[in-house]
């Protein structure tokens, strides 16, 4: 009865000395942002290039059917002085070296995947404070993560069997989190 007293002990202690930690505070600016429900998974990851210029990566993964247009003036990355990047164009690997598919406009199609650098200077946005994407009638606000958070969910994701007729279950097997912010796109006309 002793024993297992003090182990009760220890695990009370240990419980209240863990749960009296902070919760992990999410960073205010970070080269790594992320959207995730159960119809969209948008990824932005700012790398260093060959010439340690950095560059947006963007990756695109639609669940639901459709298809919407995507221009660069539908990204917005701010930094910490609330500048704006301005993106040019879209660049996608083509598998040949230096010789990538550059586009202004973008279908994206409801069920696929698609990933491509973003062209522009982004000279003082290595570590952009905020990232939002209008698509269709929705605009997207990407959380800002630190690498190991981003790395960890960006494995999880890749083990989502898209084929699956319930993608619901593989976010729950795979304890993917919902992150980021989903609202009605505003349009001015």
């Amino acid at each position: 009865m002793r024993k297992i007293g003090i182990t009760l002990l220890a695990f009370l202690t240990a419980s209240t000395v863990l749960s009296a930690q902070p919760a992990a505070k999410r960073p205010e600016s970070s080269a790594c942002h992320i959207f995730i429900d159960y119809q969209f998974i948008w990824t932005l990851e700012v790398v260093q290039n060959v010439s340690g210029r950095p560059v947006p990566i963007l990756n695109i993964i639609t669940f639901p059917k459709g298809q919407w247009d995507l221009r660069p003036t539908d990204i917005h990355i701010f930094n910490k002085r609330r500048q704006e990047a301005e993106i040019e164009k879209f660049s996608i690997d083509t598998g040949v070296p230096d010789e990538p598919y550059v586009l202004r406009y973008l279908k994206v199609h409801g069920d696929s995947f698609i990933g491509m650098d973003l062209v522009g200077d982004f000279e003082n946005f290595e570590t952009p404070t905020k990232v939002t994407i209008e698509l269709g009638d929705n605009n997207f606000t990407l959380e800002p993560v630190d690498r190991l958070e981003f790395e960890n969910l960006a494995q999880r994701i890749d083990q989502i069997n898209y084929d699956s007729p319930d993608i619901r279950q593989d976010f729950e097997v795979l304890r993917i989190p919902f992150k980021g912010k989903r609202e009605a796109r505003r349009r001015f006309y």
